[in-house]
């Protein structure tokens, strides 16, 4: 073979670009590394190993090719091969731990820095010998896998058994050059791609990828059944497909199906060789970006001619590599340094089924190893032999875990052999579940149980009729037995009676906290009434809304309380209990009530801008009281602390368990409610064994209770529990328990201890009689760890809404499997063992402080107002301890100022505000806009709002905090930071708090920036540091902390 001769540099193409800044990106560097490995049957010579490696190195350029970064950029050469000698590494390994030790030594990075980008290893092992050529990407693919494993077989084997080479491999292998993409392919490609939809980047199963990047990867492999091989290949000849197009249509229905559809894009690699140059070794490949709609109410014959189409197309101008539309085709996907194209790849490769050839006076077979990294959130490769399909799905690991991906695998044999059972049937209505799926549903669902007595009133007369004389109530300096509460409750009967308050009508309660409260409660139901529990702190006009449309016949109320003028019910006195000891105890074998007829109603917030009134039976309440006895293990010796207002359904819990139990009910006092010192102090002193609460309540108590929890029964639900807190609470002494559910399906339908080392708070499984599942918009079920809108169904479902016949309809569905459920609005996804993890909301309910608000509610109140023209109310710091509204409002015409500009009284509307809606619905900030932005649907954009609000917030923040934000932060090193933005970026309106992805940078751009910044700073910066810190001030941080800014006056 003739000596080659040193090639002159020249520039590195986009697509090279594009595998260097990947390189830049990730901090454990090897994400590029490709590899030949394969083990043999017994030991592989060392001259024979290095002659062949040498003959490798002199026949293909590619290997000879090194990168480096100049001022100009990444630039490339071509080495001759004396000056780039490679020799063979001498590795050894136990018996069975030879993958792990090549995998070890493929992850070792490369430095792209003119030193060579290939290596070799034998590992030496008793089992056999192993041989591993690693490569980066820069130089190869894996067809060039293929040829050189292929070479490598016959020169190895000529130089071990003493024979000559082959005279093909002592020929150079002309170096093959890619041509210019063609106009007209990149013109196809905008086309293609113009207007594709972001929401298709990511699946509904899996998390969220964090700002800085890792690309840790893992893989699992499996082989089709045998079943789903046949099917495949009787698919293929049915619909007339090649076999990869068929597999490429049914990888795009799984990844539809799991909310990256209708606009799909996915993507496939595809060899640009030139026929003539097949056996060149490089990188010539092209990642391709596959549009591929999915209709779910169409059949799978129609996705794969839009498979196929899609295909043909991509392959008919394979010669533009998709970095050089990422620029201009770039869409929110999420963090900066993501591909905003696509996320998921498709690969596929015809397979020999050879699993052993011959190697010199040996045999060997190839050795897969895995790099531990992951390019793309999956990719399913198909390699195809005669007899069986193999899947080898890789997966980013910060987005999917090894159960996710193992269901995905599950779920795609299972879409498979649907779709060719009815090829023609609605993709939508395929069964999706896969035989996991299935037994975790079936397991976490398995909870009927009896519920005996049927309803709360049942068994507490039964504990009356035992236990007369015990303390029943306590608190406030009084104590009340059960006897005394009985006969209180036929007082309220009595009261009732005499007032024309028959069986069915409702009776508001609108009292504090007490045992005047609870035995009026018992009292409604005795007299077969239903109990509609008011605050008498809420505002008096949410009060008489309440009133009103609840059809209220009668309303006790304690002394003190103001009713809104003009309230239709009976108002009748609710009076101080009495201790005199009269009266008959009741007969524990009476009749209760109809389990089936409502025990109370109950009001929240509507999205109408009006409260909503939820019935409950009594079947529904003694389920849910009957699980928390057995759960908490209430007994006659527990006290249970009475804390939460009574217009909140989880109160009722507090109330009744203790009572159906024999145990006390503690009063907490006001103080008590917001003062965690004084909550710990009564739980002390009445011992307290049960204390239900809120995060926000709980938070309060975590920070003063210094052991006082310990051996306490604690209960955390009515908004999401916070990892921190969550930890601080298990790991007080008490048992913890993680509670979750809506009104509508009776305070609490799941349920589960909290570890100590908790990373994931999750809500738990169902409770007695209760079945949960999830379903995608659609109403469709969706297989474990796929989130969708959370449905719960059972006996805690409750009777549907007072006097809402058409909004009881649309939440409250029948499921063929379950039932009567109620469609949540929650985000949620079922684990691996059967537990709920909540994700958020549907639609714009949310939770803040532990009450449900509707921000359509908080919207409607506004806009009552003459000065306001329109409104849109957003939550920043969702999910935190600061989280808050915040309402942008429009003013109307002719609302103007003394200027005679447009003004609107913030003051006044946020006294409106507080005259109509419950304290944690009123806005914390109230911004005036000349006029609210909206999307391109002419809706307002909610989004954009977000962001404001957020933007004010950090504001507001830094200036409190610290002088960053002044005009001195200009100059100095963020000075010269902005101006390098600036210039990079060509833009001269840019402040130190632009974010460069932001302004219009991409990966290339940004490449030049930290160029630029090492060169005018004199330090050394990564292209990471510029994902991490995005903005010439926070990067003048990064760089310089002391000289970034002015420090802050003092404290």
């Amino acid at each position: 073979m003739p000596e080659a001769t040193e090639v002159r540099s020249r520039p590195a193409d986009s697509k090279e670009h594009a595998l260097w800044l990947l390189d830049e990106l990730v901090p454990v560097k090897g994400v590029n590394n490709l590899s030949v490995a394969l083990q043999a049957d017994g030991p592989l010579l060392g001259p024979a190993l290095q002659g062949t490696v040498d003959l490798l190195l002199r026949r293909h350029e590619a290997l000879r090719t090194v990168f480096r970064q100049e001022q100009g950029g990444l630039v490339k050469e071509v080495l001759a091969p004396a000056t780039l000698p490679v020799e063979v590494e001498q590795l050894a390994a136990e018996p069975g731990e030879v993958a792990a030790v090549v995998g070890e030594f493929i992850a070792r990075p490369f430095e792209i820095d003119g030193r060579p980008l290939v290596r070799a290893a034998r590992v030496r092992c008793a089992d056999g010998d192993a041989f591993c050529l690693a490569v980066h990407h820069l130089v190869f693919d894996t067809v060039s896998g293929a040829v050189l494993l292929e070479e490598f077989t016959a020169g190895y084997t000529a130089l071990a058994t003493g024979a000559a080479p082959p005279a093909e491999l002592l020929a150079a292998q002309p170096p093959y050059r890619e041509p210019a993409p063609r106009a007209a392919a990149v013109e196809y490609w905008r086309g293609q791609l113009a207007g594709a939809d972001a929401a298709g980047l990511a699946l509904w199963c899996g998390s969220e990828d964090l700002p800085e990047p890792t690309l840790t990867g893992d893989q699992i492999t499996a082989a089709l059944s045998p079943r789903a091989t046949e099917v495949l290949r009787r698919l293929q000849k049915e619909l007339r497909a090649p076999e990869a197009v068929v597999l490429l249509a049914a990888y795009g229905l799984l990844l539809a199906r799991h909310g990256a559809g209708p606009d799909l894009v996915v993507g496939t690699p595809v060899n640009v060789r030139a026929r003539e140059a097949s056996r060149a070794v490089g990188y010539h490949v092209n990642t391709l970006p596959l549009r591929i709609p999915v209709d779910l109410g169409g059949g799978f014959r129609d996705l794969v001619r839009t498979a196929r189409d899609a295909f043909l197309g991509a392959v008919a101008h394979a010669d533009v590599p998709v970095d050089v539309l990422l620029p201009e085709l770039r869409r929110d996907g999420g963090a900066s340094w993501r591909n905003t194209v696509f996320r998921h790849l498709f690969n596929y490769v015809p397979d020999d089924g050879r699993t052993s050839f011959p190697l010199g006076d040996t045999t060997a077979r190839r050795l897969p190893v895995e790099n531990g990294f992951s390019k793309f959130d999956l990719e399913f490769f198909f390699l195809s032999s005669a007899d069986k399909v193999t899947v080898r799905a890789a997966y980013y690991t910060r987005v999917l875990d090894r159960a996710d991906v193992q269901g995905l695998l599950e779920r795609f044999e299972a879409l498979l052999l649907a779709a060719a059972d009815g090829p023609d049937r609605p993709m939508g209505e395929l069964p999706l579940a896969g035989p996991s799926d299935l037994a975790v549903l079936a397991a976490s669902n398995d909870t009927a149980r009896p519920v005996d007595p049927p309803s709360v009133l049942a068994a507490v007369r039964e504990r009356v009729a035992l236990t007369p004389s015990a303390p029943a109530v306590v608190g406030n300096g009084r104590s009340t037995t059960y006897a005394e509460l009985w006969r209180a409750a036929e007082h309220t009967l009595d009261v009732l009676a005499d007032a024309g308050v028959r069986a069915g009508d409702i009776v508001a309660l609108a009292a504090p906290r007490g045992p005047e409260l609870a035995a009026a409660a018992l009292g409604v139901w005795l007299a077969g009434a239903v109990y509609l529990p008011v605050d008498p702190e809420h505002p008096v006009q949410r009060l008489a809304y309440v009133l009103d449309d609840s059809g209220a016949q009668a309303v006790l109320t304690a002394p003190g309380v103001e009713l809104p003028e003009g309230v239709r019910a009976r108002v009748l006195p609710l009076e101080p209990l009495t201790h005199d000891g009269s009266g008959t105890l009741p007969d524990s074998a009476a009749s209760g009530p109809d389990p089936d007829s409502c025990a109370y109603l109950i009001y929240t917030s509507g999205s109408t801008g009006k409260p909503k009134g939820t019935l409950v039976s009594h079947r529904s309440l003694a389920n849910v009281v009957q699980h928390f006895t057995e759960e908490l293990k209430v007994t006659a010796d527990d006290a249970v602390l009475w804390l939460t207002t009574f217009a909140f359904d989880i109160s009722a819990l507090e109330l009744f368990l203790p009572l159906v139990c024999g145990g006390r009910l503690v009063v907490a006092s006001d103080e008590a409610r917001t003062d965690g010192r004084a909550l710990l102090a009564e739980a002390v002193a009445h011992d307290v064994g049960i204390v239900q609460a809120t995060p926000t309540t709980w938070r309060v108590v975590a920070d003063a209770a210094d052991g006082q929890l310990a051996g306490r029964r604690l209960v955390c639900g009515g908004e999401p529990l916070p990892p921190a807190l969550a930890r601080t609470l298990a790991a007080s002494g008490g048992s913890l328990l993680n509670v979750y559910g809506p009104s509508e399906t009776t305070i609490w339908s799941t349920s589960g201890p909290v570890p100590d080392e908790v990373v994931r708070v999750e809500v738990g499984r169902p409770i007695v009689n209760t079945q949960v599942f999830v379903v995608d918009p659609d109403g469709r079920e969706l297989p474990v760890g796929v989130q969708g809108e959370l449905c719960i169904a059972g006996a805690g479902v409750a009777l549907g809404y007072h006097n809402r016949p058409e909004l009881t309809a649309d939440r409250f569905r029948d499921h063929p499997a379950y039932g009567r459920h109620y469609r949540t609005g929650d985000l949620a996804r079922l684990r691996p063992d059967g537990s709920v993890e909540l994700l958020g909301r549907t639609d714009r309910q949310i939770k803040l402080r532990g009450h449900r608000i509707e921000l359509g509610e908080v919207e409607t109140v506004l806009l009552d107002r003459p000065d306001v023209r329109d409104v849109a109310v957003v939550v920043v710091g969702r999910g935190g301890p600061e989280a808050a509204l915040v309402a942008f409002v429009e003013p109307a015409e002719g609302a103007e100022g003394t200027d005679g500009v447009a003004e609107v009284d913030t003051a006044g509307l946020t006294a409106h505000a507080r005259s109509l809606l419950p304290s944690a619905a009123v806005p914390q900030e109230i911004v005036v806009l000349e006029s609210l932005p909206t999307t391109a649907n002419e809706k307002r954009d909610h989004l954009a709002l977000t962001r404001l609000a957020e933007q004010r917030r950090s504001e507001r923040s830094a200036a409190a905090g610290s002088a960053q934000a002044s005009p001195e932060a200009q100059s100095g090193t963020a000075g010269r930071l902005l101006a390098l933005w600036q210039s990079t970026l060509g833009r001269t309106d840019l402040g130190p708090h632009a974010n460069f992805f932001d302004s219009g940078g991409h990966s290339l751009l940004g490449a030049q920036l930290v160029q630029r910044i090492e060169k005018t700073l004199g330090v050394p910066v990564r292209l990471a540091d510029l994902f991490a810190h995005p903005t010439p001030l926070a990067m003048a941080e990064h760089l310089d902390p002391d000289a970034a800014a002015p420090s802050a006056p003092g404290n």
